[in-house]
């Protein structure tokens, strides 16, 4: 259910706020994620717009109800309102971002799992690209594994984790072969990258400074798709790549396989499955 209401207390250790509703005070209980974000807003006491449980519990010797999301944060002066947060706005931002028309190259990458009787820096050993262009249709799609710097970084963990041997690296494409096709596609079509996650444009940028090449144009391209789903919907927790497709495709989806073209392809359908439902909104 949706409340609304002027903030009347705070009790930030137990994290409630209150508000009067219908002439008494009623107790709201939040999450440690909302806490964080919102605490610095509180002390003004603000009007807020709240999506909370339709059922009472008590906590901390309170009647409450929870809070689900806050949808709205708003601090009323003589001129316009200072609007804090607004849930209606971010959604409006991330469909302008959804919906840009540009070229989209979607990316995955597997990397090396250094282990304490190992050294050295996590490398990528393979990764899968799926270009497009604006409309979503598809140009390219290439993988490869990719050879490690270091001898280490094909190490036993990471080999049962990709579930490869060493000879499967034998015509492994070279990291500098990596940095090229990477390098072109930027140069040729100016996509958008998207990946799930920040793990991807970690690892990108820690390879570019490993093996002493002039840093690519990542960062300002990036998207992190799974924090502009995670933003839309105001959700609390990460999202596994998977687990996420399953719950917009209503399918049972089988345990990851650790296949980085499998992953980007996944996260392609994930972007457009996304589209398609928030522009019907």
């Amino acid at each position: 259910m949706k409340v609304y209401g002027k903030i009347h207390n705070v009790m930030k250790k137990e994290r409630f706020i209150t508000l009067v509703m219908n002439h008494h005070v009623e107790y709201f209980h939040m999450s440690n994620r909302n806490m964080k974000d919102f605490k610095n807003y509180f002390s003004k006491y603000p009007y807020v717009f709240l999506d909370v449980e339709d059922t009472y519990q008590v906590i901390n010797h309170h009647r409450c109800r929870m809070i689900q999301h806050f949808l709205k944060i708003v601090l009323p002066t003589r001129k316009t309102p200072d609007i804090f947060y607004d849930l209606t706005m971010i959604q409006q931002g991330v469909k302008s971002i959804i919906n840009r028309p540009e070229n989209r190259l979607f990316i995955d990458l597997e990397f090396s799992l250094v282990s304490p009787l190992t050294y050295g820096t996590s490398e990528i050993v393979q990764y899968g690209f799926v270009l497009e262009d604006e409309n979503g249709k598809m140009i390219l799609e290439d993988s490869s594994l990719v050879k490690p710097r270091l001898k280490a970084s094909l190490n036993i963990k990471t080999l049962l984790f990709l579930s490869r041997g060493v000879e499967d690296f034998e015509n492994a494409c070279s990291y500098i072969e990596f940095y090229q096709l990477l390098e072109k596609i930027i140069e040729e079509y100016q996509p958008k990258i998207i990946a799930w996650g920040r793990n991807d444009i970690i690892a990108m940028e820690n390879s570019f400074k490993l093996n002493h090449l002039h840093p690519l144009d990542i960062r300002n391209r990036y998207m992190n798709l799974m924090q502009v789903i995670k933003n839309y919907y105001n959700y609390k927790q990460e999202m596994g790549l998977f687990a996420t497709y399953g719950e917009l495709t209503h399918t049972k989806v089988e345990e990851q396989m650790h296949d980085a073209l499998e992953d980007a392809m996944i996260a392609r359908e994930i972007f457009h499955l996304f589209k398609n439902k928030i522009n019907q909104e």
